[in-house]
This record gives C-alpha cells, sequence and structure tokens, in this order.
C-alpha cells in the first residue's frame, strides 16, 4: 500500500492556457473514464471533481470486474494567476496530474484562464483497496479538495461512449424504479441482477381504508391521469370489459377494508377554525419542505449574464443520471381531495414507510396538528377525473367475468360462487384479477394476515434479455394483455438498452455508484444543492423566506451537501440520515426520514465518493484550563463574537442562529473545521459565516498573538466541554416577557418546571440561576445562561411554568435533602421521601387531590443581604413533634475555566442528642474520591458501610459521560460521607456531628458540573 503527499518545493514553469476555451463554454464536471485491466471495459460518465474511494473488492460501477486505471480529463478555471500545489492523496496506486499539459508536481505558477487538467490513476491491484483525493492550495486559499466550481469539460470532448453509457445509467434507473425484477425473476446467479435496487408500491390491504372507491376505480383506469409521474402502470383495457375488471377489483379491495371510506366534502361556509387551520397547512407546505418535491416550477427571474448559458440537458448533470428530470425531479400530487379524508392523510403524513417501507415518500417529523393542518389544506382540491362515492356498475353480470376468471371452477365452486351476493361475487371476481394481473408481484395484500403470493407465471428476466426488451417496452402496449407503462421515447429507448446491454457485467459492490444513484432517487437535491446541482431554487426560497417565522426568515435553505463526507462525523451524518437529528432544530424545513434500509450505508458512501474515508473519531485537543479559558474569551462577544449568530450551551441566539457550537465536535472533522474558518464562502457561497483567518492571521489579535491555528484549538477545546460548558461572555437575552440579570441578582416567586408552583427563581450575574422548591424545601436545580422568561405564567389564562432561557447544568436528588434520626440509626430513606406528601411532594390537579396530614417540612421565607443574594429559611420535623433542625441555605454561583459550580453555605441548629444527614448528590456509576492534590482515594463499595472522613476529601460523582465534584472545604470535624447504594444510583451522604446538646453546625458545600467525566480536568479544577 502506497500514501503519497506531492509536496516539493520547486516552482515549474506556467502551462499555458488553453487558448479560445472561455468559462462559459464549459459543461460542468470532468469526463471520467473507469477502465477495466487491459483491454478490458470501461465506463464512462461525469464525476464534478477527481476523488473516489474503494474498499477491498469495490469497484466504481457494477458493471466492473476490477479498475485497471481512472482518467479524469476536462479544463480547470484559474481565476487568479500565481503560484499553486496540488497534493493528492493517493492508496493503492499511482496518480499523475497534468495541468496545460505539464506535469503539476510541487509548487507551480499558472496564468489565469482556462487551462487543460488530466489527471490519471492506475491502480495496482484491480481488486485492492484504493482512494484518490485531490487537494489543492494557492493564492487567497488554503488546502482544500479540488473544488468542482472550477472545474469543466467541452461537450465535442466527450468519447462516442459517453452517451451510451448515460444511456444505461438512465435505463438502469428507470428499471430499478420500475420494479421490473418483481415480475421477471433473474437466475439466482444473476450477480449483476443482485444489484439492483428493490422498489415495491404501498401496501393494498387497507387502501380502501385510505382512499375513496371512485378514487381506486379512475386510478385503476389509467394512473397517469391522476398523477402524471407514477411508475404505477395501466393494467386494464379501455372498454367495457376493462371496466367490470376494474369494477370488481375496487370491491374486493374495498371488502378487504370492511366499508368504503366515507367522503369527506369541504363545507360551503367554511369555519373559522377549519379555515385557519387550511392556512397553517398552506404555510407548512412551503416551509416544511413538501413544496420542493410537490409543487410546480415558479417562474424563474433571470439574475445574471450567467443565465444567458445555453441552459443544460439531462446528459450534463453529474447526478441526473441522464433522466429527463435531471437531478430535480417533481411530484404532482393531483387533487388529494378527490382521493382521501384530512385525517387519513394526516395519519399517513406522520409514517409513510408504514405503508411503503421502500417508498419514495419520507417522514418529516410532523407532529399531529402539523399534519393534520396540512392533510386539510390539501384535501381542499378536487380531482376533476374522479368521482370520490360513484363507481360505476357493470352492465355485464358477475357471472359473465366469471366464465372469463374460472374456466377450470368444480361444479362445488361455481355453486358456492352462485350463492354470493352480487357485490360478494364481484370482490371474489376482483380477488382472481388481483392475482391474475401480478398485483401482489408488487404489493403486499394480506387478507385476514394472509400474505398473497406473487406471481411466478411471468417471463424471467433471461427470457426477457434474449426477447429483445419486447412486451411492457412495446412501442404501443396493450394493457389488457400485459402492464402499459407512460414511457417517453427517449425513456424506453434507454431501458431497451439497458435490458440489452447494461444487464451484463461483474454484478461488482460499488457503493460509491450506489451513493450517487440514491441522491437522484431520494430527491436530495430538491432542497440541498451538491457540487452546483439542485438545491432550492432561488424563487421557492424567496416564497418561503416570506412564510417563515421572522426569526427564522434569513435561511430558509438547508445546508449544501458539497463536501458533506469530509464535513459530518461518520456517526452524525447517521444521525441526520436516520435518527432525526438536527443541528438547526427551530427550523421548519425538515430533514426528510427515509428509513435505515434505504440510506443507511449512504454515510460511509458518500465519504468514499469523496475520496475520503468514514471517520467517528472525536478529535481531541488537549485542553488546560488556560486553553480552555482562553477558546472561551475568543468564542464571546469580546473575541470572534461567535455568539452573535450562534446557540450555545442550550442558549440561543436572539438573531440570525446558527448551530449550536457546544456540539460541534459531535457533528464536524476537526480538518474540515480548520478550512471552514479560513475560507466559509469558498466553502458555502453566500453563507453569512465571516471569514475569522485571513492570509494566515486571524481577525483577532490579542489571543495567542493572532495564531489561527492555536486560537482554532483553543475553540475547540472550550466548545468541546459540551453543552454544559461554561458560558462566554456578551449573550443577550432573547425577546418575550424576560426577565434580565444586571448587577444584581434578580429574585422572583413564581411557577417554575421541576420546582412546582411555589418556586423561588433566583437568577445571578454571570449566566447562573437556581430554583429553590418551597414546597419541598430544597434548592431543585441549576442553570446555564440567561435568566427566566415569564411569558408562559401570564400568556392567555397563565398557569404555565416560566420558561427557563438555558441548559440545567445541575439537578438534585429527588426529595427534600435533610434527614434526622436516632443515635445509632441509618441514613433515612431520602429517594422513599421523594414521593411522601408530607416532604411537600405537589399533589396532581387532575384527578384532584389533597393531603391534609402532619408535614414534616415548613418553609419560614427567605431574607436579602446587601448584595441581593437570598438566603432561605426552613424546617424539618422528621417525627412530626420535634425536635426540630433548623436550617439555613445561601446558595451563590461558582465559575471556573472549565465547569460552572453552585456554593451552598448552610448554618443547621441541631438538636442534642440526634443524628443530622444531609443528601449531597447522586452518582449514575461509581462514586470516586480524591484528595487535595488530585490523587485517587481508595472506597471499598463492596463493604456493609461505605464511608470516609469529610476532611481532605472531594467527590466525584459520575453519571453517564459527565460528572459533578462535590466538595465541603473546612468540614465540621467528625463529618464523613456515606456512600448509599439504592435503585441503581449511588447517593452521597454527609453524616454530620452528633452532640448531646444542641449546636449550631456550619459548612459550605460546592458543587462543580463538569462537562465531561476526565480525570485531567477534575485534577486542574482541584488544584484551583
Amino acid at each position: 500500500m502506497r500514501h503519497h503527499h506531492f509536496v516539493f518545493a520547486l516552482v515549474a514553469l506556467a502551462p499555458a492556457v488553453a487558448r479560445g476555451v472561455e468559462p462559459a463554454d464549459l459543461k460542468p464536471g470532468l469526463v471520467t473514464r473507469y477502465a477495466a485491466p487491459g483491454a478490458g471495459p470501461a465506463v464512462h460518465r461525469l464525476e464534478p471533481t477527481v476523488a473516489i474511494s474503494l474498499s477491498a473488492g469495490e469497484q466504481p460501477h457494477p458493471m466492473l470486474a476490477g479498475t485497471g486505471s481512472i482518467n479524469w480529463t476536462g479544463y480547470i478555471n484559474i481565476t487568479r494567476a500565481g503560484k499553486y500545489t496540488f497534493s493528492p492523496v493517493v492508496t493503492g496506486g499511482t496518480l499523475d496530474v497534468k495541468v496545460g499539459g505539464k506535469m503539476a508536481r510541487g509548487e507551480i505558477s499558472l496564468d489565469g484562464g482556462v487551462t487543460t487538467l488530466d489527471v490519471v490513476f492506475r491502480r495496482e491491484d484491480p481488486a485492492a483497496p484504493a482512494r484518490v483525493e485531490l487537494f489543492w492550495r494557492g493564492p487567497g486559499f488554503v488546502d482544500e479538495p479540488l473544488a468542482y466550481q472550477f472545474l469543466g469539460h467541452l461537450a465535442k470532448d466527450r468519447p462516442k461512449e459517453f452517451a451510451a453509457d448515460t444511456e444505461l445509467d438512465h435505463g438502469r434507473f428507470k428499471f430499478e424504479e420500475l420494479g421490473c425484477v418483481k415480475c421477471h425473476t433473474p437466475a439466482a446467479g444473476d450477480t449483476m441482477a443482485k444489484t439492483l435496487a428493490d422498489r415495491t408500491g404501498p401496501n393494498l390491504t387497507d387502501v380502501a381504508r385510505r382512499a375513496y372507491p371512485g378514487w381506486i376505480y379512475a386510478w385503476l383506469a389509467d394512473p397517469t391521469k391522476i398523477r402524471s409521474h407514477t411508475t404505477m402502470p395501466k393494467s386494464f383495457a379501455p372498454d367495457e370489459a376493462g371496466a367490470a375488471e376494474r369494477y370488481a377489483v375496487t370491491q374486493y379491495l374495498v371488502s378487504l377494508a370492511g366499508q368504503p371510506l366515507d367522503v369527506y366534502r369541504l363545507p360551503t361556509v367554511v369555519p373559522n377554525g377549519l379555515r385557519e387551520s387550511m392556512e397553517r397547512g398552506r404555510v407548512l407546505f412551503s416551509v416544511t419542505g413538501c413544496a420542493a418535491c410537490h409543487s410546480d416550477p415558479l417562474p424563474r427571474k433571470k439574475k445574471d449574464e450567467e443565465d444567458d448559458r445555453e441552459p443544460l440537458a439531462p446528459v450534463d448533470y453529474a447526478y441526473g443520471l441522464g433522466t429527463l428530470s435531471g437531478p430535480t425531479p417533481k411530484y404532482a400530487l393531483g387533487g388529494l381531495g378527490g382521493k382521501t379524508r384530512p385525517e387519513v392523510l394526516a395519519a399517513y403524513l406522520q409514517n409513510p414507510l408504514k405503508t411503503n417501507p421502500h417508498g419514495r415518500m419520507p417522514n418529516l417529523n410532523l407532529s399531529g396538528g402539523e399534519a393534520l393542518d396540512i392533510a386539510r389544506y390539501l384535501c381542499r382540491v378536487p380531482d376533476e377525473n374522479v368521482t370520490p362515492d360513484a363507481v360505476p356498475v357493470p352492465k355485464a353480470r358477475p357471472a359473465a367475468l366469471a366464465a372469463q376468471l374460472l374456466p377450470n371452477a368444480t361444479d362445488a365452486e361455481l355453486t358456492k360462487f352462485n350463492g354470493l351476493k352480487p357485490e360478494a361475487q364481484w370482490a371474489e371476481l376482483g380477488a382472481r384479477i388481483v392475482l391474475a394481473k401480478g398485483c401482489a408481484n408488487c404489493h403486499a395484500i394480506e387478507p385476514a394476515g394472509r400474505v398473497i403470493a406473487p406471481l411466478t407465471t411471468f417471463p424471467s428476466l433471461e427470457a426477457v434479455k434474449r426477447a429483445g426488451a419486447k412486451g411492457c417496452l412495446d412501442a404501443v402496449p396493450a394493457p389488457a394483455k400485459r402492464p402499459a407503462y407512460a414511457l417517453d421515447p427517449a425513456e424506453r429507448g434507454a431501458l431497451t438498452a439497458f435490458v440489452q446491454r447494461g444487464l451484463t457485467g461483474a454484478g461488482a459492490s460499488a457503493p460509491v455508484y450506489r451513493a450517487r444513484t440514491a441522491l437522484r432517487r431520494f430527491n436530495c437535491l430538491n432542497c440541498h444543492q451538491r457540487d452546483g446541482e439542485g438545491g432550492i431554487p432561488t424563487e421557492l426560497a424567496d416564497q418561503m423566506r416570506q412564510l417563515e417565522k421572522a426569526e427564522n426568515a434569513d435561511d430558509v435553505r438547508p445546508p449544501v451537501l458539497t463536501g458533506v463526507g469530509h464535513k459530518a462525523r461518520t456517526s452524525w451524518l447517521k444521525s441526520v440520515l436516520t435518527q432525526s437529528g438536527r443541528a438547526r432544530p427551530w427550523m421548519q424545513l425538515r430533514m426528510p426520514q427515509y428509513g435505515e434500509a434505504n440510506v443507511g450505508f449512504l454515510p460511509d458512501a458518500l465519504a468514499a465518493l469523496e475520496g475520503t474515508t468514514p471517520d467517528d473519531r472525536v478529535h481531541v485537543v488537549p485542553g488546560t484550563s488556560a486553553k480552555i479559558a482562553a477558546g472561551r474569551t475568543i468564542v464571546g462577544k469580546g473575541g470572534l463574537g461567535c455568539v452573535s449568530c450562534h446557540d450555545i450551551g442550550g442558549v440561543a441566539n436572539t438573531g440570525t442562529r446558527g448551530p449550536d457550537l457546544a456540539t460541534i465536535n459531535q457533528r464536524v472533522r476537526y480538518d474540515w473545521y480548520e478550512r471552514w474558518l479560513s475560507q466559509p464562502l469558498r466553502m458555502a457561497p453566500g453563507t453569512r459565516m465571516p471569514q475569522a483567518f485571513v492570509d494566515g492571521k486571524s481577525t483577532l489579535t490579542t489571543a495567542f498573538n493572532g495564531d489561527p491555528k492555536q486560537q482554532a484549538e483553543a475553540m475547540w477545546a472550550y466548545l468541546s466541554l459540551g453543552p454544559n460548558l461554561v458560558l462566554p461572555e456578551g449573550l443577550e437575552p432573547p425577546k418575550g416577557l424576560v426577565i434580565a440579570v444586571k448587577d444584581r441578582p434578580e429574585v422572583l416567586r413564581t411557577f417554575m418546571p421541576d420546582a412546582g408552583s411555589k418556586a423561588i427563581a433566583v437568577g445571578y450575574p454571570g449566566y447562573v440561576s437556581v430554583a429553590f422548591s418551597a414546597d419541598q424545601c430544597r434548592t431543585a436545580y441549576a442553570w446555564n445562561g440567561n435568566f427566566l422568561d415569564a411569558s408562559p405564567v401570564w400568556n392567555n389564562r397563565g398557569g404555565a411554568p416560566a420558561k427557563l432561557l438555558g441548559q440545567k447544568f445541575w439537578t438534585a436528588p429527588a426529595g427534600h435533602p435533610w434527614g434526622l434520626t436516632g443515635e445509632s440509626a441509618p441514613p433515612p430513606d431520602f429517594l422513599g421521601r421523594a414521593a411522601n406528601p408530607a416532604f411537600g411532594l405537589p399533589l396532581p390537579l387532575e384527578p384532584a387531590r389533597i393531603y391534609d396530614g402532619p408535614m414534616a417540612v415548613k418553609f419560614d421565607g427567605y431574607s436579602l443581604d446587601r448584595e441581593g443574594r437570598p438566603t432561605f429559611r426552613y424546617r424539618l420535623d422528621e417525627s412530626f413533634k420535634g425536635p426540630e433542625l433548623v436550617v439555613t441555605e445561601t446558595p451563590a454561583p461558582l465559575r471556573g475555566a472549565v465547569a460552572t459550580g453552585l456554593a451552598r453555605t448552610f448554618e443547621a441548629t441541631v438538636p442534642g442528642g440526634r443524628q443530622a444527614w444531609f443528601l449531597a448528590g447522586q452518582a449514575g456509576k461509581e462514586p470516586r474520591a480524591v484528595d487535595g492534590a488530585g490523587k485517587p482515594i481508595l472506597l471499598d463499595l463492596k463493604a456493609d458501610e461505605v464511608k470516609l472522613p469529610a476532611a481532605g476529601a472531594r467527590l466525584v460523582l459520575p453519571s453517564g459521560d459527565r460528572a459533578v465534584l462535590v466538595d465541603v472545604p473546612g468540614a465540621p470535624a467528625g463529618c464523613e460521607w456515606r456512600f448509599v447504594p439504592v435503585k441503581g444510583v449511588w447517593l452521597a451522604v454527609l453524616k454530620l456531628p452528633r452532640h448531646s446538646d444542641e449546636r449550631k453546625v456550619a459548612f459550605t458545600l460546592n458543587l462543580w458540573a463538569l462537562p465531561k467525566d476526565d480525570d485531567a480536568l477534575i485534577k486542574e479544577l482541584f488544584a484551583k
């Protein structure tokens, strides 16, 4: 295996510019030839750039048994004269790069203008792993993958085989989408057929619960009259016999549903509620992305002189596969009011893959209300070709059709049939027709849970190849005898060519080919732009922007897919494609979910298509507290001002919103992140992201002397702390009934989530706030970010809890934290008391319940010191008959470079002869302890009583990948920690010293919420 980076320190002579070739003359992409070794076959197609990655046994195309060489040819547009370096990354072969006819080795000088580009890769082993990735750098830009926008070719330079190979790609795609192998079964050993994608139609078992009888009848007559784009063929003759068959099939499908679907009719006078719902649906249809696939193109506005170029033909697209609609097909919906009811359509919209797991309609993660609004909007339009509740009864009697369909029926079977009522006879005949027509070959039909087997009497795939693609592909089809597809002559020609020539070959594994095809199959480029193709058109984007919420209207388009394999971590891309992961969850535009079985392979395959490798490694920058603190400063308003646009740590930005930076290391690769900081506009033209690093220097000169590498590392180290990081300076409060914190704490008695209706919220300067529950006499949690939006408390009829304007960084264990027991008793059952209304548990309002028993806890109010900080006062009477434990508690924020914390200062009056306990925290994993230097202290967690002197000990309470650090500096003499395992967690309980007489005990409990359970960060935090 060889891995080459060609970077030489010599300056070559400038290659000549291609005379007479202007950028406007170029078609997109490079003409690429994939050739088998020796005199073997070759495949030609357009590639946006020079890139490919193949694992062992993989090939660029299913037809190839091996790859001996790959040749990319075309032109490169040098927009700025100067010195350039081409740096290939090559595995499993050798690569030659020629620019202007000369080898591009090391640094070369290039004049401005269009010049030739010729790249040849020679694979050492036709089946061994191979990889080609071509980087370049030049005046004004850093190392980057060779970008598509500078590459092109002349149509006259395409070899004669190019058009034929594009036609085969078109035919293969159409062959797959029509599901031809569902009827024409390939031989068991047909390796090429095994590479074809699967395609089925929707489940028909309950179709009559989803569609009106009249619509089913009209659909069977001619599907293209309902939807011009459909892959469903016409299968019934346009005569009385065909009408009788369609009637029979309709009755059969209705019989499976039990009864026909009631027809919905829009009221003549539309009620206001329904009118408002349809209007919301109209807006949602555009902003959620439905219109990207299901609307006619809007009139195009001419933008600039480039619009004078000759329009691209289907053969000119890299991702169109030669199809007539190119990479961005549209799918007319027709009049859905003639097909179904709004509530039925809404149910379908929430889970389309349930009806058709292999279908092309994705799940858009619509809420029930959103789906119903869209369905009502769509169902307002009838279909002039459909009478929903009228199915014409045939003139012929069922017996006449039975003579054709039941020629071999026994006397007993005929007697049984003749004893049925007419509608039942029609349904029985429909069942026979469905089987005879091969409907079950494409559609699942499961009467009473019994799956109807596919029909096997159709010609095999081998027979179709021998016959020369006749039958279904006849120019004048006969729907009474065989399926009649509505095919353009170009489509019919492509299908014929594929059946005749495209089904021969190795049948090799070709993920890169499959990835490119999937982008077209699942209409990815209807929303996303990739390598200059597709994307939401400007006219539709303008319409969406007008309909979008004002705060989100700046950017309604989804991210570009150019270079997504270089950008996204493999696991994040997998999450986006199959688990509804979202970097911009506030956008109404949705990421479609096509299902793991359909697109689960794409994260790896897209990386291979771009010549890189899958990467699920989280890049780690060694993070000292100084580096993290510097990163926090750079991100803040006083640095590069990243918080001016980006969310961070769950705190929403108030202006144009960018993705939450606290998740960046989970989403993107580090090398892409570094490149993005240097040249965002080059990587995503039109982005609002400013260029942080220019010509090798940062625009911020006060950190690391403007060194971009050190600044990038510092920001990454800080942001890698995750959602619970210490927030940067300069966050702006959002709009609404917001209570802002300035120089003094803000204290508000209000209804708080998870703290009850008698909560007290305290916001401290510096983005730290706490919620105290007066019901349970406990500090419930603390959060980072801005303070509160009190709008929910007052809006409408009020009664909703105030909204936290940040993320919780610490949550207390459930229930009141203090306990008072006898001399030798164990710690109280803290978690058990959490469900006891005597300890302040709020009772539900529905159904209403009242607790009128004695109370163990009592809140005595609070007072403010000179700086406005509250001290809470409360009492505990464990036995309901005295004595009482009297407590005051003063919370205060703690701030560090790597963690945010809370200092809780207590003064407890403990009755004589009683043992006081305090529940300090809990751990989801085994707790740990360290000394003042950060060295581990051994805990015997298997002992009957797990305990540890509090003096000098610091606790690490991990949960998930985070940890809470607990410290009691200057703990009173005799204090000790107890660790109590209960219900899968460990409780950390502080045992206070016991005295024979009443004593006051004062101590401060410091809680640090560390974003990551990292020993190095823990040691550094405690060291400070």
